[in-house]
């Protein structure tokens, strides 16, 4: 009956102590030079920039996305069906991309909000890109 009550009450005190630091303690904004008290400058705020959409820093080399475009073409209506996709998502990219596709782990792209074609999707996973480990022959 007693650790009904003491374990909400210890998972407060944790959260509690956890919280936020102690406030900084205002600046002064005045300083003394031969006695005199001076004021200081203002200290001019400086809103912090706004995330740019993801643009494309590093095209696809062509050569890529010439091999990207044989795989594709080389895959028939029954070699997708085969596959199950949601089998070789678990096993070899939510490490990274996360269930949802969401988790951006060591810079793994948001998969969800991804524009890419689908050249550029194969011929990333073939070849890898970045800290993304090449495909070639796992997939």
């Amino acid at each position: 009956m007693k650790l009904r009550y003491i374990l909400p009450f210890s998972i407060i005190i944790f959260i509690l102590s956890c919280g936020n630091p102690t406030p900084p303690e205002k600046e002064d904004s005045f300083r003394l030079v031969d006695g005199d008290k001076t004021e200081l400058p203002k200290k001019e705020k400086t809103s912090s920039p706004k995330p740019k959409p993801e643009e494309k820093k590093d095209p696809v080399p062509p050569e890529q996305l010439e091999k990207a475009k044989e795989i594709i073409a080389s895959v028939s209506e029954a070699d997708i069906t085969a596959v199950n996709a949601k089998d070789k998502y678990k096993l070899l990219c939510v490490n990274c991309h996360g269930p949802k596709g969401n988790m951006n782990i060591n810079g793994a792209k948001i998969l969800s909000k991804s524009k890419v074609s689908l050249e550029e999707s194969v011929a990333q996973v073939y070849h890898g890109k970045g800290m993304m480990t090449p495909f070639k022959g796992l997939m």
